[in-house]
């Protein structure tokens, strides 16, 4: 039998604890107790930087799918991008760079009259 042992927790929710951790730490004036604040601003700060590196496939997906009639092209650059991702083919932060490149190069489509 397997527990889960995951917690939703909103970006909000992380920025208020950082922020209320950082008012701790100008009220104390033990250096002690500072070097642990800090310790947890930055333990804090992590599932921030992980919930956005985690978005990457999400905003790639999104796109994939809102550009799905609109655009063939940028559709399958996006899936074969997404595909990649997802099986470790390439890093977040390559797909990332990808992702934008190809956003530059499909522009939408605008109709003048």
């Amino acid at each position: 039998m397997s527990i889960d042992n995951q917690v939703s927790i909103g970006v909000e929710s992380i920025e208020k604890i950082i922020k209320e951790l950082n008012e701790i730490r100008v009220l104390c004036d033990q250096p002690h107790l500072e070097m642990k604040i800090d310790e947890l601003q930055n333990f804090v700060s992590s599932f921030i930087i992980l919930e956005s590196k985690s978005s990457v496939e999400d905003k790639i997906f999104d796109k994939m799918v809102e550009v799905k009639n609109s655009s063939p092209d940028l559709h399958l650059k996006l899936y074969m991008l997404y595909r990649n991702l997802v099986c470790g083919r390439i890093s977040k932060e390559d797909a990332l760079i990808s992702f934008e490149s190809s956003l530059s190069l499909f522009p939408p489509d605008v109709m003048v009259y």
